[in-house]
C-alpha cells in the first residue's frame, strides 16, 4: 500500500520469531526491506523501494536540472594603515557582492565538447481512444462555445486514423498503435 506521496507503507508482521542483539529484542518489524538477489550479487545491502507516482520523476528531473553551482564573491578594498585608517569606509553592499556561477573543470569540458545534457530514447505519442462523437473537449470556464467550435474542426488521433484509412489503402496494413512509426499527425487537427 502506498501513501499519497507514492512511498510504500510496509506491513511488517510480528511472526513471533525474535532475536536478541545486544540489549534489544529484535523481530521481523525491525528489518529494513531488501532484495535477496541484489544482496547476494553485490555483497552489500541495497534498499529497494517502489516509486509509483509522477513525483518520483519530478524529483529526478529537479535533481538533475537543479541549476548550476553558485559562488558568492565578496569584493573589498583593503583598509589603509596610518592617517587614512581614520576615514570612514564607504560600503555599498550591492556593488560588493557578485552572484556568480562556478563551473568545474569536468562541467566545462563537457559543455565545450557539446555533449548532450540528457537523452531521450524515443518519442511518446499519446493516441486518443474514445467512442464515436465522445472525444474529450477541454475548455476554460466562460469559453465553452469557442471550445466546442474548435473541437468540431479538430480531429483526434483516432479520427485522423479513420480518415487516413478511408483515403489511403496502403495505410490499412498498419494497426492504430503502429501509425506513428509510418505517418505523422499534424498538430493543426487536419
Amino acid at each position: 500500500m502506498a501513501n499519497k506521496d507514492g512511498y510504500p507503507r510496509y506491513r511488517r508482521r510480528d511472526n513471533g520469531i525474535t532475536m536478541t542483539i545486544g540489549k534489544y529484542e529484535v523481530d521481523n518489524r525491525w528489518i529494513v526491506p531488501y532484495n535477496p538477489y541484489l544482496l547476494m550479487k553485490y555483497n552489500a545491502h541495497i534498499n529497494v523501494e517502489i516509486c509509483a507516482t509522477v513525483k518520483s520523476i519530478k524529483y529526478l528531473f529537479k535533481y538533475i536540472y537543479k541549476g548550476h553551482d553558485c559562488a558568492n564573491i565578496k569584493l573589498e578594498q583593503p583598509i589603509q594603515q596610518g592617517a587614512a585608517a581614520q576615514k570612514t569606509l564607504e560600503w555599498d553592499e550591492i556593488k560588493a557582492h557578485l552572484d556568480a556561477r562556478y563551473v568545474s573543470a569536468p562541467e566545462a569540458a563537457w559543455r565545450l565538447f557539446e555533449f548532450p545534457l540528457h537523452d531521450k530514447s524515443h518519442a511518446i505519442i499519446r493516441l486518443a481512444v474514445h467512442l464515436p462523437n465522445q472525444q474529450p473537449v477541454y475548455f476554460a470556464e466562460g469559453n465553452e462555445q469557442q471550445a466546442l467550435e474548435k473541437s468540431a474542426s479538430k480531429d483526434t488521433t483516432l479520427i485522423a486514423w479513420f480518415k487516413l484509412n478511408s483515403k489511403d489503402p496502403d495505410a490499412r496494413q498498419y494497426l492504430y498503435h503502429d501509425i506513428p512509426h509510418h505517418f505523422v499527425f499534424e498538430r493543426n487537427g487536419t
